[in-house]
C-alpha cells in the first residue's frame, strides 16, 4: 500500500509538470514536445525493499509517518479532484478554488517529504511556503459558510444529511 501510494505521488507530480510545461508551451506558441525536455518517470527501478527516500535522498522504511502523512494528503488531493469535477460537471462556481487547493497541496507534500532533521538549506528554500494560502482558505470558508443555512448540529462524515 505504501508502493501504491509512492507511485500515485510520484504520478501525481509528473502529471503536475507536465500540466504546466504545457501551459509554458502554450504561452509560447507551440504545443510541439520539445526533444530535450525530460519528464520523470514514475517509477525508480530501485526494487521494493521496505525503504523509498524523501526529496533529501534520504532512505526511510516505507511504514515512516512521512509517507503516511503523504499518503493521506495524495488521497485528498484525490479526493478534490474528484469534486473538482463533479463541480465542473455541475457549473459550480468554486471550482477555482478546488483547483487552487490541489495545488497547495501539492506543496504541502513536497515540504512533508523534506524532513528538517537532514534538509539542507536549498530543500528548505524549495519547499517551503507561506501562511498565506491559510488566510486565503479561511476567506474561501467564510465566503460559502455565509450562503449556507445555520448549522443545527454536527455533520458528521458518511451520517445521513438532517
Amino acid at each position: 500500500m505504501a508502493a501504491t501510494r509512492l507511485l500515485m505521488l510520484r504520478a501525481t507530480q509528473s502529471i503536475a509538470m507536465c500540466r504546466r510545461l504545457y501551459s509554458e508551451m502554450v504561452e509560447e506558441g507551440s504545443t510541439q514536445v520539445k526533444s530535450n525536455m525530460k519528464i520523470p518517470k514514475i517509477y525508480t527501478k530501485t526494487g521494493d525493499k521496505g525503504f523509498s527516500s524523501t526529496y533529501t535522498g534520504e532512505r526511510r522504511p516505507k511504514d515512516n509517518m512521512v509517507f503516511e502523512a503523504l499518503g493521506a494528503t495524495d488521497e485528498l488531493n484525490s479526493a478534490i479532484g474528484l469534486a473538482k469535477e463533479f463541480s465542473l460537471d455541475a457549473n459550480h462556481v468554486f471550482v477555482s478554488e478546488l483547483e487552487k487547493i490541489q495545488c497547495i497541496l501539492q506543496d504541502i507534500g513536497s515540504n512533508i517529504a523534506t524532513p528538517l532533521s537532514c534538509a539542507r538549506e536549498s530543500h528548505k528554500v524549495r519547499t517551503s511556503f507561506s501562511s498565506e494560502p491559510v488566510q486565503e482558505l479561511e476567506e474561501w470558508i467564510d465566503k460559502y459558510t455565509i450562503q449556507l443555512p445555520p448549522l443545527t448540529s454536527f455533520i458528521l462524515p458518511d451520517a445521513p444529511l438532517p
